[in-house]
């Protein structure tokens, strides 16, 4: 008999339950049990010759991350039960500072050499970045840290899905994101439900996903706010089959009218900005790290030093259009005792009260003769630091 999780006010039949195994001793000798063929698809995953079906869907949902959570370079990026590492590599290669968590020595190990092998840098001047750690998730120490967790194809093997969320939401700078990509609760007594059965009595492990609405429901319970919900439509449609192009379109029409749930458990959602309590709590300290540089373009490019000076945590964009209350630099100039601004500067990570980065300004072509130019932050739909007269800082073209 399958356990059926009930929880107060949540939607009932919320989840698969599992079998009342230990499976965080499932989960630690996961890899243990495997067949040498399974061991080395843990360090070649999801790369292997046909058939294999996860390449293409891996690709595509791993692409999704990057282009939905907006990070910028070196963004510090947590991997909530990140097994062997795949997703871990993939983040490492696109410039983020990675952190990977795993209750398995066996998958840490993975994962770590998967890294390793990285070649360095990753782009000029950027080397890989990455941290392992075997621990139960409900155990993570960090608060205030990361501008992202991606909890890909794990979820299900969490037996308390609401304080994992807490913790997760904990580690995270206010105004991070949780990315969540899980499968959907099977219908009862199906071959998908037979499976994940059979692979629980096998391993000792919990293959136990969500209802799309509980889960859902569970995000918002653990405090998460402006939870978006995802569908994934990935396919070529021929030109010339009209009824396949007619079938996402019907699909899309079916689900607009709430007459078709999601197929996919994918969805964002970030953790609320603090009250830091008014605006003397947002300060700076700018200074040049590099004198102006030109490009091709004739457009010049400068490095600033950006250092929190006040009270307030910073929290970088994970999104666009920005959500309030995001920290940017923006750099502008005055005509007629007007702002006139030029092309914003994003964190590469959000920045704690003491932080520091470095970050790259672009002064476009048609401003080049001015003789400075002013740089402020600003709080997106709040408001800017400074007054437009007394910027943080004035940055010498000439």
């Amino acid at each position: 008999m399958i356990h059926r999780f009930r929880r107060s006010r949540a939607p009932q039949g919320g989840r698969l339950g599992g079998l009342g195994q230990d499976f965080d001793r499932g989960h630690r000798e996961y890899v243990a049990n495997l067949t040498p063929g399974n061991k080395i698809w843990l360090r070649t995953k999801p790369f292997r010759a046909p058939p294999n079906f996860e390449l293409p869907t891996s690709l595509r949902t791993f692409a999704h991350i990057i282009e939905q959570l907006h990070l910028g370079l070196r963004a510090q990026v947590l991997d909530v039960g990140c097994g062997p590492g795949w997703l871990s590599e993939y983040l490492a290669r696109c410039g983020y500072w990675v952190t990977g968590v795993d209750i398995s020595d066996d998958m840490v190990d993975i994962a770590r050499e998967r890294v390793a092998a990285i070649p360095n840098p990753v782009t000029e001047g950027i080397e890989v970045q990455a941290e392992f750690h075997a621990l139960p998730v409900r155990e993570m120490p960090w608060e205030n840290r990361f501008d992202a967790a991606v909890l890909y194809d794990t979820m299900h093997h969490f037996d308390d899905e609401l304080e994992t969320l807490r913790v997760i939401l904990r580690t995270l700078a206010p105004g991070g994101a949780i990315y969540i990509r899980e499968g959907v609760k099977p219908v009862p007594g199906s071959e998908d439900e037979r499976n994940l059965v059979a692979e629980m009595e096998q391993y000792g492990t919990l293959e136990s996903p969500f209802d799309p609405a509980y889960l859902r429901w569970s995000v918002e319970e653990a405090g998460f706010v402006d939870v978006r919900h995802f569908m994934e439509v990935d396919r070529l449609v021929p030109l010339d089959d009209a009824g396949a192009a007619m079938g996402i379109f019907t699909t899309w029409a079916k689900i607009r009218a709430g007459r078709r749930k999601p197929e996919t458990n994918t969805l964002i959602a970030r953790k609320p900005l603090a009250d830091a309590g008014g605006a003397d709590a947002w300060r700076a300290r700018i200074s040049v790290a590099a004198p102006p540089a030109e490009a091709e373009d004739g457009s010049l490019h400068i490095l600033i030093h950006v250092e929190n000076t006040g009270r307030a945590y910073w929290p970088a964009p994970t999104a666009f259009p920005y959500p309030e209350g995001i920290v940017n630099i923006a750099p502008y100039v005055l005509v007629d005792d007007e702002r006139v601004e030029l092309p914003r500067a994003t964190l590469p990570h959000s920045l704690p009260i003491g932080g520091a980065a470095t970050v790259a300004l672009i002064v476009p072509a048609e401003h080049r003769g001015r003789d400075e130019v002013l740089v402020d932050l600003v709080r997106e739909h709040i408001g800017w630091f400074s007054e437009p007269a007394s910027p943080i800082a004035r940055v010498r073209l000439a």
